[in-house]
C-alpha cells in the first residue's frame, strides 16, 4: 500500500499541472477584466491568436504634439503565433517620433510571468537624408511565449510631425479582435489652452467588414468581434481602398508652420507656397534659349542621367517640404518632392508656369471623398501650365487650363508619358488659389511591353540553341532599371534566374545591350541561349521550353473559403513572342491556333509547321495582354470563379501551345 501511495503522490502534481489556472493578477489592471470575460467564451475558430482587447488613446497636447498610448492584450492559440510576443511600432524617427515607454507581460499557461519594461526605447532603421528608409522600426520581444500565453503590451509614443497633428489607424489585424477602442482627447496643461482646437474623427470602409462602430466617450469609437484580415486571398485592391480605417485630426487654429487640414484647397495653396519658396536655381548649361517642349525634354534627360532618386519621402524634419532646388542640384540626389522642385525651378528659368502635384502610387488610389489627411498622398510630381497643346500624352485639361503632368523620378518612361504606377491615379495640382483634382487619363500612361524574338534550332537530342532579341518598352520587366543600376552581369543574372525560366544546366550570354536611358526606342537586349533539354520528348510528343512566357497567374485563394476582399487585377505588360525554330525532327503542333478573351486577359496564338530538309521549321506567335478588372460588392464570388477559370485556361494554353506531335 505504501508503494501505491508513493506513486500516487508522484503522479498527482503531474495530473494537476494542466488544470492550474493562470493568475490574472499578474497582468496589468486594465487587462484583467478582458482576460477574465474572454476565458468564459470560445475562441474564434481557425485563429492562431485572439486579440482580447486593443485600445488606442490619442491625446493632443498643443503645439502640434500628439501622445499616443496603446494597450493590447492577446492570447496565443497555436504555435504558429509565437511571434505575437514581439511588439512593433512604426514611426518617423528623428525628432518626429519617440517611443517613451514600452511595457510587456507574458503570462504563460504554467503560471510563469516574464516582463518587459523599457524607457526611451531604442529604434532601428532611423531615417535620414542619405538613407532610403522612410520610417523607423521599434520592436521588443517577450521571452518564452508559448501556446496559451496571455500577452499584454502598453506603449507611449510622442509624435511631433512637421506636417501637423494627425493620427491614422487601421482596425483589422492579422488576428480577430474581441474588443477594439479608439479615443481621442485634448490634454491641457497649466500653460495650454486648447478650447479652440476642433477634434474630427473620420472613418472609412466600415462596411461590409464590421457590423458597425459604436460611440465611445465624446469622440471615440469602439467595435466588438472584429474579424481578422483575410489570409491567402490574392488579387485584391490595396488595403487603404477597402479595409476599415480611422483618421483623427486635431484642427488647431493657433498652430503655426504646418498645413491646414480642414480643407484640401487651403492645404494645396499652402503646399504651393512651400515649393515657391524653394525654386531658386542656376540654369543648366545647354538649357538656355530652348522652347518649352525641347527644354522640358532636355531637362528630364539630364536629370535621368545626373540625379539619383532616394526615397526619404516622409523624413522626420521635412514632411512634404522639398529641399531648395539649388541644394538638390548640388547633392545630385533627392526624393520625389526634391526632384520635382528641381525640375520646376529649371522650367521657371525657361519661362514656364509650374505647379507641384500630390499623387499616390504603388498603394491604391486617392478616392473621391478622401478626408484631408497626411497619409492620402505618398508621391510628388510636377505640372507645367500649357498655353497651347504640345501633343504629349500626359496633357490634361482642367477648369483652370491645360497642364502637362511630369514625373521626374521615372527615368524609364518615354518623354511625355506617365508610367504604369500612375494608372487610375487621382492627383491634386497645387495652385496659389487652391487645388485642382485631376483623374489621370488612361491615354497618359505608357503601356509596358515586352517583345521576344527567337531564332534557333533544336538538335536530334532535343538541345535548343537560340538567339533572342528582347525589346522592352517602358520598364516592363525592370530590365532598364537593372541595367542602369547594376550593369551587364547583374542584368544577365536577373534574366537567367528570374525571367527566362532556365534550368541550372542552361547557359545565357548577353551579346548586345542598348542604352537604358535612351527612351526614344525600346530597350534592346540580344542573348544567346543554350538549353540542353529545350525540346523535351516523351513518347511521340515533345514540349518546347517557354522562354519568357511569364503569363500564368497565381492561385487567387484556397478552395472552399468565402471571398472577403474584392477581386482586382491591375493589368500588366503586353507580351509579344515570335519564334522561328528549326527542329531536327518531323513534328506538327498540337494546337495550331487559339485565341481567348476573359475578364482578365486577351491572347492569340498560332503555330505553323513546314517540312524542311530532315526536320521541321516552326513559326510561332503569341500575343498576350492583361486587363485591368475589378469584381466587388456582391460580385466577389463571381470574380473568384472567373479567376479560377481564367487560370485554368492559361495553363491549358501553355501546355498545348508548346506541345508538338513527333512524326515517324
Amino acid at each position: 500500500m505504501s508503494f501505491v501511495r508513493t506513486v500516487c503522490a508522484l503522479l498527482l502534481p503531474l495530473a494537476m499541472a494542466p488544470m492550474m489556472a493562470q493568475d490574472l493578477r499578474d497582468l496589468p489592471e486594465w487587462a484583467r477584466p478582458h482576460a477574465l470575460v474572454a476565458s468564459k467564451e470560445p475562441a474564434p475558430p481557425d485563429a492562431d491568436a485572439w486579440v482580447l482587447f486593443e485600445r488606442t488613446e490619442v491625446a493632443y497636447a498643443g503645439d502640434g504634439e500628439i501622445r499616443t498610448r496603446r494597450l493590447m492584450l492577446l492570447k496565443v492559440l497555436s504555435e504558429r503565433a509565437l511571434d505575437a510576443g514581439t511588439f512593433v511600432i512604426h514611426g518617423l524617427g528623428g525628432k518626429a517620433s519617440v517611443v517613451k515607454r514600452l511595457r510587456g507581460w507574458n503570462l504563460r499557461p504554467d503560471g510563469e510571468v516574464t516582463k518587459l519594461d523599457q524607457d526611451r526605447v531604442v529604434t532601428m532603421d532611423n531615417a535620414s537624408e542619405a538613407d532610403v528608409s522612410t520610417d523607423t522600426l521599434t520592436a521588443a520581444a517577450l521571452p518564452r511565449v508559448a501556446k496559451g500565453s496571455l500577452i499584454a503590451f502598453e506603449s507611449l509614443q510622442v509624435i511631433q510631425h512637421p506636417m501637423g497633428p494627425i493620427a491614422a489607424t487601421g482596425i483589422l489585424r492579422s488576428f480577430p479582435i474581441r474588443r477594439w477602442e479608439l479615443e481621442p482627447a485634448k490634454q491641457e496643461g497649466w500653460f495650454t489652452n486648447l478650447k479652440r482646437v476642433e477634434v474630427r474623427v473620420d472613418r472609412r470602409h466600415v462596411e461590409p467588414w464590421l457590423a458597425g462602430l459604436s460611440p465611445l466617450g465624446e469622440k471615440g469609437l469602439a467595435a466588438d468581434r472584429v474579424p481578422a484580415l483575410p489570409k491567402d486571398e490574392g488579387y485584391h485592391p490595396a488595403a487603404r481602398n477597402v479595409v476599415p480605417s480611422v483618421v483623427v485630426r486635431f484642427l488647431d487654429p493657433d498652430l503655426k508652420g504646418g498645413p491646414p487640414w480642414d480643407d484640401w484647397n487651403r492645404n494645396a495653396a499652402w503646399m504651393y507656397a512651400k515649393y515657391t519658396d524653394k525654386l531658386q536655381a542656376t540654369p543648366l548649361e545647354g538649357a538656355k534659349g530652348k522652347d518649352l517642349r525641347t527644354g522640358l525634354e532636355f531637362l528630364t534627360r539630364w536629370m535621368a542621367r545626373e540625379l539619383q532618386y532616394r526615397q526619404v519621402y516622409l523624413s522626420p524634419e521635412r514632411g512634404w517640404i522639398p529641399l531648395e532646388a539649388a541644394e538638390v542640384g548640388r547633392r545630385k540626389y533627392g526624393d520625389c518632392k526634391d526632384l520635382s522642385c528641381f525640375l520646376m525651378a529649371q522650367l521657371r528659368l525657361l519661362g514656364a508656369e509650374v505647379r507641384p502635384v500630390l499623387a499616390r502610387i504603388m498603394d491604391g488610389q486617392v478616392e473621391l471623398d478622401e478626408t484631408p489627411s497626411l497619409g492620402t498622398f505618398n508621391h510628388a510630381i510636377a505640372a507645367v501650365r500649357l498655353n497651347q497643346r504640345l501633343g504629349l500624352a500626359a496633357e490634361v485639361e482642367t477648369p483652370q487650363g491645360r497642364f502637362l503632368l511630369v514625373d521626374p523620378t521615372d527615368r524609364f518612361t518615354s518623354f511625355g508619358f506617365l508610367g504604369e504606377v500612375h494608372r487610375d491615379g487621382r492627383v491634386l495640382i497645387c495652385t496659389p488659389d487652391g487645388g485642382i483634382w485631376v483623374q489621370v487619363p488612361s491615354s497618359a500612361i505608357q503601356r509596358a511591353k515586352i517583345g521576344i524574338y527567337l531564332k534557333g534550332e533544336v538538335d536530334a537530342s532535343g538541345g535548343l540553341k537560340a538567339a533572342l532579341r528582347i525589346l522592352e518598352t517602358g520598364n516592363a520587366w525592370g530590365l532598364r532599371g537593372v541595367a542602369q543600376a547594376s550593369g551587364l552581369q547583374n542584368l544577365r543574372k536577373h534574366l537567367l534566374t528570374n525571367l527566362m525560366d532556365l534550368p541550372p544546366t542552361a547557359t545565357l550570354e548577353i551579346t548586345k545591350m542598348g542604352e537604358p536611358l535612351d527612351l526614344n526606342t525600346p530597350f534592346l537586349i540580344e542573348l544567346e541561349v543554350k538549353h540542353p533539354d529545350g525540346f523535351r520528348r516523351s513518347g511521340d510528343e515533345a514540349s518546347l521550353a517557354a522562354l519568357g512566357w511569364r503569363i500564368l497567374p497565381g492561385q487567387i485563394q484556397k478552395p472552399g473559403a468565402p471571398r472577403r476582399y474584392p477581386v482586382r487585377q491591375g493589368g500588366g505588360a503586353v507580351l509579344e513572342y515570335t519564334a522561328d525554330l528549326w527542329v531536327a525532327q518531323h513534328c506538327v503542333p498540337i494546337l495550331p491556333a487559339k485565341s481567348g478573351d476573359t475578364p482578365f486577359r486577351s491572347f492569340s496564338w498560332s503555330a505553323v509547321a513546314s517540312p524542311e530538309g530532315t526536320g521541321t521549321r516552326l513559326a510561332l506567335q503569341l500575343r498576350h495582354e492583361s486587363k485591368l478588372v475589378t469584381f466587388d460588392g456582391d460580385h466577389r464570388e463571381e470574380g473568384v470563379a472567373a479567376s479560377k477559370k481564367d487560370r485554368a485556361q492559361v495553363k491549358n494554353l501553355m501546355a498545348d501551345a508548346l506541345a508538338f506531335k513527333v512524326l515517324p
